[in-house]
């Protein structure tokens, strides 16, 4: 019985202990089950994580390249509001050299940070005033002596033309005639340049253009026109203030204003004074009054004269004049912020070089290798947006296209054409009278301002 009795102890102690294990098991189980599901949220937790993550540092890897690629992407090119072109007549390399020298190391356009050089060839090798402001003006190769035509005698429309059509206001200021080769070539259309000038004056009539300074005046008086014309009252009708000199408007600045300082041709800087610097600083302050822009041209049309007389120290002080006018039209540009300075030359004149001198005592010695224009190229500078564009070596034509792209100007379909396909680099076949018909044309230089060949017996200064 014991024995009995102690076999159902057993069972029941075995019962009990296989029950509590099964227990034991399935509540073990459970927590398992509630751990691994504990550990498997908090995996896919750390997963989401580590992913927002993985994205995140995607998103500032894209970020960073984005402004990288806008560090390196240039930006697009600017343009400018105003431009201001500024020629030095017969302005060449050593012109400014010699200029340089005599100003003890120093000059304005060492200001202007672009430079590069441009060719000056007409339909000849050697160009003339005329045909090279014509190519400025206009963006086309034409005949030494034409004034904005071509080679077929065909008007071409000017950059000043074109300017005003669009709304801006534009401006001429020279030391020569108004009347001249040069700023003629802006706005009028003669099919030769010599014996126009009342013409000429006549044609400034029909534009629109609100500045106009320099020489000429009897070309306006109707005294001296066969039409018997007043042009100088017929302006003063139209708006303009009209003064012989600058000084009669001192600060005030017109909305339109012609200033003829000389009845013909103004007188070296010697007599004239600082008037290229005022008068480029005054043409500024009028032709910003536009809101929608201006264009002007600036000549220094006696460097030429000096280079036709073979007069190095008359070259030396139009030079330096011509430089404190870019001093003055760069100050402009710095200030505004939104104008564009162009300096170049129309040609060089005399083959001009330096010999010997001494930068310590702003000497130079000088020699001449003829008293008319070279085919040499000459020297290019640009300052403000856009001047990038004029850098290198680029052809005068180039001066109208990229004139009229910065100023968003349209430019005349069969000049583009021209343009693009032009390949001719000598002489061509469409030639009017060649260059020594022409400077016997226009007799001696301080009575044309244009120049006379030497007798070739002369002993050469």
């Amino acid at each position: 019985m014991l024995h009995k009795g102690y076999s159902l102890v057993l069972t029941a102690l075995a019962f009990i202990a296989f029950a509590l294990t099964f227990m034991a098991v399935k509540i073990g189980n459970a927590d398992l089950s509630k751990t691994t599901a504990n550990a498997s949220n908090t995996t896919q937790t750390s997963i989401d994580s580590i992913d927002n993550q993985v994205i995140a540092k995607e998103v500032a890897i894209k970020s960073v390249r984005t402004e990288a690629e806008k560090i390196n992407t240039p930006p697009p090119p600017a343009r400018p509001k105003n431009i201001i072109l500024m020629i030095g007549d017969g302005m060449g390399i050593t012109h400014i050299t010699a200029a340089t020298i005599y100003n003890k190391n120093t000059l304005n356009l060492e200001r202007l940070p672009v430079v590069g050089l441009m060719k000056t060839f007409s339909t000849q090798l050697i160009t003339d005033s005329a045909a090279s402001a014509t190519a400025m003006a206009t963006g086309k190769k034409t005949y030494n002596g034409a004034i904005a035509m071509d080679a077929r005698k065909n008007k071409l429309k000017t950059i000043v033309e074109i300017a005003e059509d669009k709304g801006l206001a534009t401006g001429i200021v020279t030391t020569s005639s108004v009347t001249h080769a040069t700023p003629a070539a802006f706005y009028s259309h003669q099919p030769r340049r010599s014996r126009v000038n009342r013409e000429v004056s006549a044609e400034f009539m029909t534009q629109g253009i609100e500045v106009l300074m320099g020489g000429g005046k009897r070309y306006f008086k109707k005294e001296h026109r066969q039409d018997k014309r007043d042009l100088l009252r017929e302006l003063r009708r139209k708006g303009y203030t009209v003064v012989d000199k600058l000084s009669e408007v001192g600060k005030d600045v017109p909305r339109k204003m012609v200033c003829l300082i000389d009845d013909m041709q103004p007188s070296g800087y010697n007599k004239r004074g600082d008037f290229l610097p005022d008068a480029t600083h005054k043409a500024a302050q009028i032709l910003d009054r536009d809101k929608d822009g201006f264009f002007m041209m600036v000549e220094g049309a006696q460097i030429d004269w000096g280079g036709h007389s073979r007069n190095s120290k008359f070259i030396i002080n139009e030079m330096l004049d011509f430089d404190r006018s870019v001093g003055k039209a760069i100050d402009f540009a710095e200030a505004d912020g939104e104008t564009l300075v162009i300096v170049t030359s129309d040609h060089e004149t005399g083959g001009y070089s330096i010999n010997d001198g001494s930068l310590k005592k702003g000497e130079v010695k000088t020699k001449f290798t003829d008293d008319y224009h070279t085919a040499t190229m000459v020297p290019l500078y640009a300052f403000g947006p856009g001047a990038e564009q004029f850098g290198g070596t680029i052809d005068n034509t180039e001066i109208f296209i990229k004139s009229c792209q910065l100023l968003d100007l349209e430019i005349p379909k069969d000049i583009l054409e021209a343009y693009q396909k032009q390949t001719d680099n000598g002489d061509s076949a469409e030639i009017g009278a060649d260059s020594t018909d022409i400077m016997d044309a226009h007799g001696p230089v301080f009575d044309s301002g244009f120049g006379q060949r030497f007798n070739k017996s002369k002993t050469k200064k």
